[in-house]
């Protein structure tokens, strides 16, 4: 992948989080930026975890059908 346009996902991806955060919490713009890098990491925190559980139960059910 090139990486302007890895990084124009990346930046693309934080204004998003940043104005959904206004959006939701009804802090300014300049409150938001503030949080924003927590808001980053709580949003990829999350998303981690989503990912993480979802391998589980699917390997979990992949045995289970897998076994006689």
């Amino acid at each position: 992948m090139n990486d302007r346009r890895l990084w124009a996902i990346m930046a693309v991806i934080v204004v998003a989080i940043w104005l959904l955060g206004t959006w939701i919490t009804k802090y300014s713009l300049e409150q938001m930026a503030f949080f924003a890098p927590l808001a980053i990491i709580v949003v990829g925190a999350t998303v981690g975890l989503v990912l993480l559980w979802v391998k589980v139960v699917s390997d979990s059910l992949r045995r289970r059908r897998s076994q006689p």
